[in-house]
């Protein structure tokens, strides 16, 4: 895959799986083994299916979540992304209760994206692992609804 299609790939990602809550996409796009290897203090488990948990539980707590891509950038297979998730604080996050206010972080990562492998006669994910780092500060409140 060119640089192009592996940061479209990416952009699919955090378009269809975190902004509209698609957690399914991943089972197209993330290998099955995916490997997070920093995630900001988050736990994140081995493979897509931990991926999916770790939406989900951003989706619950900001429903109305958006994951804004702010720059990417590729470099043989590695996509680098400048992320801004804002959204309002509705549901439990972690330890979190609910507090209606509008939040905002920024976050980096960055994924390996490889020409996925055909596995029991289906194609499995393209983004085998990543690592990431949270600004956790901006998810304190920023102010009422």
């Amino acid at each position: 895959m060119g640089l192009e299609q592996n940061k479209a790939l990416m952009r699919q990602w955090l378009a269809e799986g975190w902004s509209k809550g698609n957690v399914d996409v991943a089972d197209d796009i993330i290998s099955p083994d995916f490997k997070v290897h920093g995630a900001g203090g988050q736990v994140v488990q081995t493979g897509n299916q931990g991926v999916k948990e770790l939406v989900r539980t951003w989706r619950v707590a900001f429903p109305d979540g958006n994951m804004a891509v702010l720059d990417d950038i590729a470099e043989g297979d590695l996509v680098g992304v400048r992320l801004l998730w804002t959204g309002t604080h509705l549901g439990d996050f972690y330890a979190a209760s609910p507090t209606g206010n509008k939040v905002s972080c920024m976050s980096i990562g960055i994924d390996e994206v490889k020409e996925g492998q055909i596995t029991g006669g289906r194609k499995n994910g393209k983004i085998p692992g990543g690592w990431g780092e949270l600004e956790s500060a901006g998810l304190q409140p920023q102010g009422g609804r």
